[in-house]
């Protein structure tokens, strides 16, 4: 599968240069009164729907594409690695725990960002009226209704609808339905969905061209409305992702010694040289060769598991998922006044932790995977573009966090299965 090739930091230096500037312009027409530029925002306005509208026309055979991609590498690396299904399952344990305490922290801090009346309303009036869940499907009287709502009835009504989670539901059971059948069957329709997924980024690379320029546009119609308000709003969300991914960090550092068996300072020095480098590229899969030597060298691990777990880690498991979903769904939300059923909390992570696996070779590929599951709770794309903007210094932390967790996983896979039959087999060979 191709990857999309992009000018270096085209993405980062637009996309941050054309916030500011919209927030600069918008501001000074705000405070100013200037006639002029809230008529070119009117002007504008227009071009940056357009360009919402084209990413929404990706999101179905996106969601699709990947979550089949998806389940059929997976199921490749678990019949490949012995110890890939126990770094999978340490993974899954530092994931679901990491979003257990951010439900419960998250809301309560993000409450606490008063959203002033000229916010709301620059935030509502540029909210795209598209529909995000069909009125008629929606599971209206519990439990019964939400369960058969969650297997569409007609899969072409809920993908003209974008009924996000029934389309979900029906690609994972497909997904599941082809790792069924045979590889003389099953290798053409991976083949089939990859060539989409490729013809895809062709049109990626065209929206992502445009993104500065969108972000510009949407930026500058929002603080044409709501001033420095809207300042404060992204200032308070980029202090709390970088507060929240810290804390999620010394999580690890702290539960890393009680099940791995390790020191703390002994993970500590371990850890160090990747993380350096985490905040130095911003890439997981650059600090690989950090990470295996500190795992070998610093920790002692296995030759033979830190071989296998370190690649699968640093392009499967991104443990800052655990922030930046419940934190992006939650502030959004409240800036947007829209109401968290939690049976629609309860769906949207359990359809969250699968899609965290996908690594799409696509720039921002994160924000393409979890954009059909915002839109499930109706969050407007808009408001999930606008926080992506401001990804820049929330990312240098999240690398950090994430080369934790490897060197973290590793440590564990080591302790419970340095004695297992992979080891022993290796040593057997090595004899021989």
């Amino acid at each position: 599968m191709n990857t999309i090739r992009l000018p270096k930091n085209y993405l980062l230096a637009g996309s941050l240069g054309a916030l500011f500037l919209g927030l600069l312009l918008g501001i000074i027409a705000k405070q100013g009164s200037i006639i002029f530029l809230f008529s070119l925002s009117t002007i504008l306005e227009p071009l940056g729907t357009l360009w919402i509208n084209s990413l929404r026309m990706l999101v179905v055979p996106l969601l699709i594409s990947y979550i089949i991609i998806s389940v059929a590498s997976f199921s490749e690396i678990k019949s490949t690695f012995r110890v890939g299904g126990g770094a999978v399952f340490a993974h899954l344990v530092y994931l679901g725990l990491g979003l257990a305490l951010m439900i419960i922290i998250v809301p309560p801090l993000v409450a606490q960002f008063e959203v002033t009346p000229a916010i709301r309303e620059a935030l509502q009036s540029d909210v795209i009226e598209a529909p995000t869940i069909s009125r008629d499907a929606v599971p209206s009287t519990g439990w019964g209704d939400a369960i058969t709502y969650i297997v569409p009835s007609n899969i072409f009504r809920a993908a003209v609808n974008e009924d996000i989670l029934p389309l979900f539901v029906a690609a994972l059971l497909f997904a599941l339905a082809i790792s069924r059948i045979s590889d003389t069957h099953r290798k053409p329709l991976i083949k089939f969905f990859n060539a989409i997924i490729e013809t895809l980024h062709v049109l990626i690379r065209w929206i992502l061209l445009a993104m500065p320029y969108a972000v510009f546009i949407l930026v500058f119609a929002m603080a044409t409305r709501a001033g420095l308000d809207l300042f404060a709003a992204l200032a308070y969300f980029v202090m709390l992702f970088c507060g929240l991914l810290i804390l999620l960090t010394l999580f690890l550092y702290i539960i890393t010694p009680i099940l791995g068996g390790v020191s703390f300072s002994k993970f500590a020095r371990a850890s160090a040289p990747a993380q350096v480098m985490a905040v130095g590229t911003r890439s997981s899969m650059v600090c690989l060769p950090a990470l295996i030597e500190g795992a070998r060298d610093r920790l002692g691990l296995p030759a033979e598991v830190v071989g296998i777990v370190m690649p699968l880690a640093v392009s499967m498991f991104k443990i800052n998922k655990a922030v930046s979903g419940p934190l992006q769904v939650f502030f959004l939300a409240h800036l947007y006044g829209i109401p968290l059923e939690p049976l629609a909390i309860a769906v949207f992570f359990m359809a969250y932790i699968p899609t965290s696996f996908s690594s799409p070779g696509i720039p921002s590929g994160g924000f393409f995977v979890s954009l059909p599951l915002n839109i499930a709770l109706g969050i407007p794309v808009e408001g999930v573009v606008l926080l992506r903007t401001v990804d820049a210094i929330p990312d240098i932390f999240k690398t950090v966090a994430n080369v934790t967790e490897d060197m973290s996983v590793a440590t564990l896979v080591s302790r419970f299965s340095s004695e297992s039959s992979l080891v022993a087999e290796a040593s057997v060979g090595h004899e021989l």
